[in-house]
């Protein structure tokens, strides 16, 4: 156990605190998490069907939290997008909100190489329609894929020169616009990421989960490990390489495979997995790929290490503490996965009455896009317990939920650790087994500093 297990036999305020260590058991199953993982197309092509709530909401029997939605706008290459199909896209969003999952999106206007695209006028009235629709959304969009250029929307054989540096710079400028500062917008490879921001420097520590465009344009791959340069992914192969893993430390990385190759030999792809840490990956698509990984077991190691997986390794906590004064909690986790989590993520704690059910929360200084696979994160800190917190017995909790507002009290966008026995699929959090009791105020002590409070919390039904 760490330093503060010994910091945490002391008095406070009068209650004599004896601290309370947990260790807690990982767990080999695949974990269903928000934001990671397996992702499943579902193409709209013309005015196509919406999507559906319940085979979306069955998708996380499979573990599965991401679908990616790619909309063709054919028709639309000269005129704006109509009022049918600006409807068909919110009431799908609104659709995936309802499923409990989140999408992957992009826009593309053809899906074969020749075929036109639209004039870069075009392309930007198009994204002015979308923004009301996509900002009142972007909490159930994980990350958007720059779209809108070339074949397939993957920025290939532009017709209407969209590559060009004007256009494209103009194309990402929108996005960044229409998408809140907290989202990224991804490209298909990393020269287009350096055409944009006029450098080849990778993004720097520093500014990481800044509003910068360098660190809101990220990556994606839909020729991974199809040869050598994956399909004309790379250029430059060791230097791009060393630069997208540098870059994905800090910014979501996924897509597809693409061609049956020596490079999809298990061995390699998971030395490519983790390097680059990827978060998502289709699940249909190559299906000779991922036919083969399936037979083999592979999948199953890939399903549970895309992304992030925390596991919960220790607790700590004062056994008692007065109202008024500092409960000292100390937790220490892992990140098993191949990425860090890279929308914002709050990290609390929760005491919830034995008696009454009340639920008194506090958010620690922690941000989970921080915790890097293969690091041990430490996490200590002493919380307030307000002097009119009704005295009694209290179990411990910890929360991981979606920051966002609409999504916050919805237990299906809570992260679960990777841990047997803990979590709560009804509520979304944890159940630490640890107690705390909680006395009556100690008048006339001074309780100390603390680094946050504990405040009632209630949730939404």
């Amino acid at each position: 156990m760490w330093g503060l297990v010994a910091a945490l036999a002391v008095v406070v305020s009068g209650a004599s605190a004896e601290p309370v260590v947990k260790t807690y058991a990982p767990t080999d199953a695949v974990i269903t998490n928000p934001e990671r993982g397996m992702y499943m197309q579902v193409t709209a092509r013309g005015q196509a069907e919406p999507l559906d709530a319940d085979r979306l909401a069955a998708l996380r029997d499979g573990h599965m939290t991401l679908i990616l939605r790619l909309y063709y706008l054919n028709e639309f290459r000269d005129k704006p997008i109509d009022d049918a199909r600006l409807e068909l896209i919110a009431d799908d969003l609104s659709t995936v909100r309802d499923a409990g999952i989140k999408c992957l999106l992009r826009f593309a206007y053809n899906e074969r190489i020749g075929d036109p695209d639209a004039p870069i006028d075009v392309v930007l009235g198009h994204m002015e329609q979308l923004k009301p629709i996509l900002s009142a959304n972007a909490d159930v969009i994980a990350v958007v894929q720059a779209g809108f250029v070339g074949s397939w929307g993957e920025w290939h054989a532009s017709t209407n020169d969209l590559r060009e540096p004007e256009n494209a710079q103009r194309i990402i400028a929108a996005w960044l616009d229409i998408l809140p500062a907290s989202r990224y917008v991804q490209v298909r490879t990393p020269l287009i990421k350096q055409m944009l921001v006029e450098t080849d420097a990778t993004l720097a520590e520093d500014e990481a989960y800044t509003d910068s465009p360098r660190a809101r344009i990220a990556h994606h791959n839909d020729c991974f490990l199809a040869t050598d340069t994956d399909m004309g992914t790379y250029q430059d192969i060791p230097a791009e390489k060393a630069y997208l893993e540098q870059e994905t430390r800090f910014l979501p990385m996924g897509g597809e495979t693409c061609h049956v190759s020596e490079y999809n030999a298990e061995d390699n792809a998971r030395k490519e997995l983790k390097r680059f840490h990827w978060s998502y990956l289709h699940r249909d698509y190559h299906p000779d790929v991922i036919g083969a990984w399936r037979d083999s077991g592979f999948l199953e190691e890939v399903k549970k290490h895309l992304g992030y997986r925390l596991v919960l390794e220790e607790a700590a906590s004062l056994a008692e503490v007065d109202a008024g004064a500092i409960l000292d909690v100390s937790l220490k986790l892992s990140n098993r996965g191949w990425a860090a989590p890279y929308n914002p993520r709050s990290v609390e704690l929760v005491l919830r009455s034995k008696s009454d059910g009340s639920l008194h929360h506090a958010a620690l200084d922690a941000d989970p896009r921080w915790w890097m696979p293969g690091q041990a994160v430490e996490i200590e800190q002493g919380l307030l317990v307000r002097q009119d917190t009704p005295p009694g017995e209290y179990d411990l909790l910890l929360w991981l939920p979606d920051p966002e507002p609409a999504l916050r009290s919805r237990p299906e966008y809570a992260v679960r650790l990777a841990n047997e026995g803990l979590w709560d699929e009804h509520a979304g959090w944890h159940d630490l087994g640890l107690s705390v009791r909680v006395n009556a105020p100690h008048y006339g002590v001074e309780p100390g500093e603390a680094d946050g409070a504990f405040t009632p919390l209630e949730l939404s039904p």
